[in-house]
């Protein structure tokens, strides 16, 4: 184990007083010192001064502690540091640079790292606030090389492998702070998703889950899944499907190609070259929008149809600046854009009112009418109306189709078709 040094101290300090703020806003200043066993004001605001560029800790230019009875802002951190702290000729003294690089390092872990421009641009504010001059570009680079190996040497280690995206980060595990009751509604989210899609994608994000957040307590995570239960579509085989929304997902993020073995709902096998644009999850099932390479046209395809992926990583397309997926699913009621958008008028009964009213189904969704006998009417302006009839029809006879007509006749022809094949059987029964 290595000796931590002042540096290295101080950013285990920063990071402990940020997640103390975060569970405890606006606490007055002098509990905050005395609970994190800060001794003078000047080490508060030193470490303070680290937080500034954060959004969650200082929002609006004040942080998230009191004194005087109202929030400190930036501007009273920095005029006391400036008049109690002097400043040094040649710039931000070393354990400021360090520190600051630490941070910014450290925020960026969920995002890869920071590519040397980010830095560059980082060292150039840190110069800019402290009101000194910035040094010239090459003495810049050299000046971060050498605090990068600096903070090597306090044990803290800088990946500086990634040669396709030139990125620097951290060598250390990422996980959020997160409260005890926010890492317990996380994991019980996550068990929303067995036997689907995503269940296999977010095993190992249960299992740190159940690693960290119940280190100690192993009762939890077998308690929460033994009392949530959850009903809805799964799929019969979820283990075939593997990790196939998760490289979907760095597929769509990436802008990668990918080549694809599709079964239709014929049972007709085919191989497509895509271009992926966007994914959209319709009660559990998700789907797949994506432009076909060689044609003009944009398609939608279930996930759980997708016989074989192949991610083509060296193969990266230029995502269509005038194409929004919000905009493409639109109107749609559910993921399928193939027909002219009309009104629909539905009536439910007053035995349905309450849910119909208290439930967003669609965003194009208002209450036109509230009869006198408790029955409710709803307005959509939607298209893909052959998904909507499947919805319609699962509330039997608690609705009645006002508009358009044409849906009004097909709801009917299909209620004809069921019925005439009950009564077929009804009759075979009763010979």
């Amino acid at each position: 184990m290595f000796k931590k040094n002042r540096t290295a101290a101080m950013a285990e300090s920063t990071i402990r007083l940020r997640n103390y703020m975060m569970e405890n806003p606006d606490l007055p200043q002098e509990d905050v010192m005395e609970a994190l066993k800060i001794g003078k004001e000047a080490s508060l605001y030193s470490l303070l001064s680290g937080l500034g560029d954060d959004p969650e800790m200082c929002i609006n230019g004040e942080f998230l502690l009191r004194q005087g009875g109202k929030r400190l802002t930036k501007d009273e951190v920095e005029e006391f540091l400036t008049n109690s702290l002097p400043q040094g000729k040649d710039g931000p003294k070393l354990a400021e640079r360090l520190l600051y690089l630490y941070w910014c390092l450290h925020k960026a872990i969920p995002y890869g790292g920071l590519t040397f421009k980010a830095i560059q641009e980082i060292y150039i504010k840190l110069y800019m606030d402290s009101g000194n001059y910035i040094p010239k570009v090459a003495a810049l680079k050299r000046m971060i090389y050498r605090d990068m190996e600096e903070l090597e040497k306090s044990g803290i280690a800088i990946d500086r492998s990634e040669t396709g995206r030139k990125k620097y980060r951290l060598t250390e595990d990422y996980l959020p702070s997160l409260t005890a009751e926010s890492a317990a509604a996380v994991y019980a989210s996550m068990l929303l998703y067995r036997n689907t899609l995503l269940d296999e994608a977010t095993l190992g994000a249960k299992e740190e889950i159940e690693k960290s957040f119940f280190n100690g307590f192993p009762e939890r995570s077998k308690v929460l899944k033994e009392r949530i239960y959850v009903l809805g579509d799964t799929l019969a085989n979820p283990q075939e499907f593997g990790n196939l929304i998760g490289k979907l997902i760095g597929a769509v993020g990436e802008c990668f190609r990918i080549k694809i073995t599709y079964i239709n709902n014929d049972g007709e096998e085919s191989e497509r070259l895509l271009e992926p644009l966007g994914l959209v999850s319709k009660r559990n099932v998700w789907y797949l929008i994506a432009h076909k390479v060689g044609s003009s046209e944009n398609r939608t395809f279930r996930v759980d149809q997708i016989l074989h992926l192949n991610v083509r990583d060296s193969e990266k397309f230029v995502y269509p600046k005038d194409f929004s997926l919000t905009e493409h699913i639109g109107c749609s009621w559910g993921v399928f854009y193939n027909d002219e958008v009309e009104i629909v008028k539905l009536k439910f009964s007053p035995q349905v009112a309450y849910r119909v009213k208290n439930l967003h189904y669609h965003p194009s969704q208002r209450i036109a009418e509230e009869c006198a006998d408790g029955s409710v009417i709803l307005e959509f302006e939607v298209c893909g109306l052959v998904e909507m009839q499947s919805w319609i029809l699962q509330w039997g006879p608690q609705v009645e189709v006002l508009g358009p007509i044409k849906l009004r006749e097909e709801i009917r022809e299909t209620a004809r078709s069921i019925l005439k094949k009950y009564r077929a059987k009804r009759k075979k029964q009763l010979k």
